[in-house]
């Protein structure tokens, strides 16, 4: 992630040229309320059974659903990202990528029965408007998703899974970077998110005393700290921490204290949380490909889950039982 310069196109062109490096294969044009038609499936990469619960990602420009040691494509229109469990495990939300616009999408578990929730996208371009980095609220009641379509910056914004009370939900003054990466606690009474608002530029997790405030900072790495996620328990968070060119995932306490690095590879990020808490998935290029490894969230030894699949670590994971 970079600083703010103008951050309504800019962010969502670093997004797409940043999965692009970590292999999200090519990308292909779609319009509100169509589906592409389905990409071959491609050989099948070695998997290994190493942890408990389906895990969601993406990897040759799909969604992928992985499960019991084997992994099973749910898209097949190339242009899905981002995908994220429903607290019941029941729905999948995910985005759609266009040239200049993205849209939030909602669909079964088993891949059936989308249904697109915003209508982004405009023959006018300088009018189309990007949806990012979906989260459900911890009843499913409704989506945080980030959004500019009224502002310069990424804000938060909520919408119900019917696709009804779509509107702003956190902002901050317009120009100051924006925000990035909401996770909500699982009381419902705290937000986190990444947010460029500190000196030097540099991305540092925030959170928000929900409904209405106030910020406080949680991190302060001099060269940024991003992708972060509440523990189950809502005690922790993970994080990812940007230092002389490495990235680690890194685990503090709910006030940001006690920070301890969980790995050490350099090339790390996406962390994800276990169903009850012990463990964390992330996405990691150790192996020379981008795949999944997990590691106890205590800390220990980590093991490779993927083999071979060139993981998307932008649209990072998602675990439920």
């Amino acid at each position: 992630m970079s600083g703010p310069s103008t951050r309504r196109r800019a962010l969502s062109f670093s997004f797409l040229a940043t999965g692009a490096i970590a292999g999200c294969g090519p990308s292909q044009t779609y319009r509100s309320g169509s589906v592409p038609a389905p990409a071959e499936e491609p050989a099948p990469a070695q998997s290994v059974p190493a942890l408990a619960g389906r895990l969601l990602f993406m990897a040759d420009a799909d969604l992928q659903l992985w499960e019991r040691g084997a992994t099973r494509r749910l898209t097949r229109d190339r242009i899905s990202r981002q995908p994220v469990w429903s607290p019941d495990g029941k729905k999948i939300a995910h985005i759609k990528i266009d040239v200049s616009s993205s849209e939030l999408w909602v669909m079964d578990a088993d891949g059936s029965q989308p249904r697109q929730l915003t209508d982004n996208y405009s023959k006018i371009v300088t009018k189309n408007n990007w949806a990012f980095r979906p989260r459900w609220w911890p009843d499913g009641s409704r989506l945080l998703f980030l959004s500019e379509a009224k502002t310069n910056d990424l804000m938060i914004w909520q919408v119900q899974p019917d696709g009804r009370n779509l509107r702003p939900y956190v902002t901050i003054p317009d120009f100051e970077g924006g925000l990035d990466m909401p996770s909500v606690s699982p009381d419902a009474k705290r937000l986190l998110a990444v947010s460029y608002r500190t000196p030097g530029v540099t991305s540092q997790v925030f959170s928000y005393a929900l409904p209405s405030g106030p910020w406080r900072q949680l991190t302060e790495h001099p060269e940024g700290a991003y992708d972060a996620t509440w523990s189950p328990d809502g005690t922790r968070f993970a994080y990812t921490v940007r230092a002389k060119g490495r990235h680690d995932v890194w685990v503090a306490s709910a006030d940001g204290a006690s920070a301890q690095g969980l790995t050490d590879a350099g090339a790390c990020r996406a962390p994800c949380w276990s169903p009850d808490g012990q463990q964390i998935a992330y996405v990691s290029g150790e192996g020379g490909a981008f795949d999944v490894w997990v590691a106890p969230a205590a800390g220990g030894a980590k093991r490779q889950v993927t083999k071979g699949l060139n993981v998307d670590a932008v649209s990072g994971l998602s675990w439920t039982r």
